[in-house]
């Protein structure tokens, strides 16, 4: 449950017009207006899990290279994923402003 707060938090202080979230208030990926999902499908990377690549970021957990299209601001200046589906992938990525 140390996600639940986390959620909570990117939830409600991430500033987002209504194309940015669903109608019940979940966050969804920008660009595919797919949603984040819950408390467990939340990871936190470290700053050492992301580097920052030409138009994206290389996920050091998994290999996948998120786009800066796909990238949302993270309010706590860290690197949150969710990941969900069939086989599961990254639905949703925040990123430190600076690095964005």
């Amino acid at each position: 449950m140390k996600a639940l707060p986390v959620l909570v938090f990117l939830a409600l202080a991430t500033p987002a017009a209504a194309h940015d979230r669903w109608w019940n208030g979940k966050e969804v990926d920008p660009a595919t207006k797919r949603y984040c999902c819950g408390d467990n499908d939340i990871k936190h990377l470290t700053r050492e899990e992301v580097k920052i690549i030409p138009g994206g970021y290389k996920l050091g957990d998994t290999g996948e290279t998120v786009t800066q299209e796909h990238a949302q601001p993270s309010p706590d200046g860290e690197y949150w994923v969710f990941r969900w589906g069939d086989p599961i992938r990254t639905q949703c990525f925040f990123a430190p402003i600076e690095s964005m």
